[in-house]
C-alpha cells in the first residue's frame, strides 16, 4: 500500500499505468483486435467479474452481511496476534505469527504500539460494508473512492502519524523469529534469501520519503485527502471513456496516442524482447499521450485543476528528488538478483523521460503555462 504515495504522484500516471497492466496482461493473447477502448472496457469488466465472483464466494456470507465463517475464523485466529495483550514479558509460543523481535520492536514506538490493532479492527468491523458496496458501485470513480475511504486512506495516516512504523515493519522482517514457517511447514530457505538480498537502508530510506511526500498540508489543504481525491477521480476518466464521452477528462479526445500505445503493448515479444527496449518503447508512447493529455491548451486548464494541487507538487518534489531517486535506483539493482539471473539493464534512457515528464511546467510549456502559474502560486504560499 505504500507503493500508493509514489504512483499517486499524478493521477493520470496512475491511471495509465493500470492501463498499462492490462495491456500488458492481455498482449498475451495475441493482436490488439478491435476498438482499443473496447478491448480496455472488456478486460477491465472481466476483472472485475473475477472481483466479485472471488468475493461472494470466499470472502462473504451467503446474506453478505458479514465475512464468511472461513475468514472469520481467520479473523479470530490472528487478532491475538495484531493485538497482543500489553506487557513486558513476550511469549514465543502466545506470538507465533510476528515473534518477539517483531512485538519489541512496535512496543518501542509508544502510543504508535496500537496502531496495527486500530487498522486490523478498523477492516474486520468496516470490511462486509465496505466490500458491498463496491459490488454494488455502478462507476469506477465509485469503486476507487470506496477502495482509497475504506482502505489506502487508513494506511496512509497511520503512517503519517506513526512513521516510525516502518522501521519496526522492516526490522520485523529482517529479524523474524515467529513460527509461521514451521505451524504451515513452508520452506523458509526463500524467505531468508530475499531477506538477505533486499538493501534494506535503502528502502526504508524510499517509503520514509513516500510518506513525507504524502502527509501533511499544503495550502491549507489536507494532502492524504487530497491525493485520495485525486486518485479517485481517475476512475471519472474511465467513466467518461466507456460512456463515449469526448470531454477534457476521457480517454477519447486522445484516441490515436492512445491506440498507439496499446499497440505497442501488444506487440511486445516477452521471450526475445529486452526489458531495456520494452520500457523505451512504452516511455516513447506514454510521453506522446501524455503530452497530449496534460498539454494541449485547450484542456490543459481543466486537467490541471483536477489533479495538480501544492500537494501534488509537494510529493512530485519530495519523491523524485535526487536522493530519492539514488535510492530507487540502488534497490532496483539490489532486487534485480531476485527476478532474473541476467545483468541488470541499464533503464536510464527511459528513466530520463519519466522524469521530463514529471517536471509539468517543463514538459508542456511549448502548449501551456498553466503548471508553471500553479507553481509560482504554490510557492508564494510557502507550499
Amino acid at each position: 500500500f505504500q507503493h500508493y504515495y509514489i504512483t499517486n504522484n499524478l493521477r493520470m500516471k496512475v491511471l495509465f499505468l493500470l492501463i498499462s497492466c492490462f495491456a500488458l496482461s492481455l498482449a498475451q493473447y495475441g493482436d490488439l483486435e478491435g476498438n482499443a477502448f473496447e478491448v480496455l472496457e472488456q478486460s477491465m469488466a472481466m476483472g472485475m467479474e473475477w472481483v466479485t465472483s472471488f468475493i461472494k464466494e470466499n470472502v462473504l456470507s451467503e446474506d453478505g452481511t458479514s465475512f464468511n465463517p472461513m475468514v472469520n475464523g481467520m479473523l479470530v485466529m490472528v487478532e491475538p496476534q495484531i493485538c497482543p495483550v500489553q506487557s513486558n514479558q513476550c511469549s514465543s509460543g502466545e506470538n507465533w505469527l510476528f515473534g518477539c523481535k517483531c512485538v519489541k520492536e512496535f512496543r518501542a514506538l509508544g502510543d504508535c504500539k496500537a496502531k496495527p490493532c486500530q487498522l486490523f479492527r478498523h477492516y474486520r468491523e468496516s470490511g462486509p460494508a465496505a466490500l458491498n458496496s463496491f459490488l454494488n458501485s455502478e462507476s469506477y470513480e465509485e469503486r476507487y473512492q470506496i477502495i482509497m475511504k475504506y482502505v489506502i486512506d487508513p494506511i496512509s495516516r497511520a503512517l503519517c502519524e506513526c512513521p516510525g512504523m516502518i522501521g519496526a515493519s522492516t526490522n520485523c522482517a529482517r529479524n523474524y523469529d515467529g513460527t509461521l514457517f514451521t505451524f504451515t511447514r513452508m520452506d523458509r530457505a526463500q524467505f531468508d534469501s530475499v531477506v538477505e538480498e533486499i538493501d534494506w537502508k535503502a528502502l526504508k530510506t524510499i517509503l520514509h520519503g513516500w510518506v513525507k511526500g504524502g502527509c501533511g498540508e499544503k495550502n491549507g489543504k489536507d494532502c492524504v485527502a487530497e491525493l485520495s481525491d485525486m486518485f479517485s477521480i481517475s476512475g471519472r476518466w474511465l467513466d467518461n471513456t466507456f460512456k463515449g464521452e469526448d470531454s477534457c477528462q476521457s480517454l477519447i479526445r486522445l484516441e490515436e496516442e492512445f491506440t498507439v500505445y496499446m499497440e505497442t503493448a501488444f506487440s511486445f515479444n516477452m521471450t526475445t524482447d529486452t526489458v531495456k527496449s520494452v520500457a523505451n518503447k512504452f516511455m516513447d508512447v506514454y510521453s506522446d499521450m501524455q503530452r497530449k493529455s496534460l498539454c494541449d491548451p485547450s484542456c490543459a486548464a481543466e486537467v490541471m485543476d483536477s489533479f495538480y494541487s501544492c500537494c501534488v507538487k509537494h510529493s512530485i518534489e519530495v519523491t523524485l528528488s535526487k536522493p530519492m531517486r539514488k535510492n530507487y535506483q540502488k534497490l532496483f539493482r539490489n532486487m534485480w538478483g531476485l527476478f532474473s539471473e541476467e545483468k541488470v539493464p541499464n533503464l536510464n534512457s527511459a528513466v530520463n523521460k519519466y522524469l521530463a515528464m514529471m517536471d509539468l511546467d517543463g514538459f508542456c510549456k511549448d502548449q501551456t503555462n498553466v503548471y508553471g502559474e500553479r507553481n509560482e502560486e504554490c510557492e508564494s504560499l510557502g507550499a
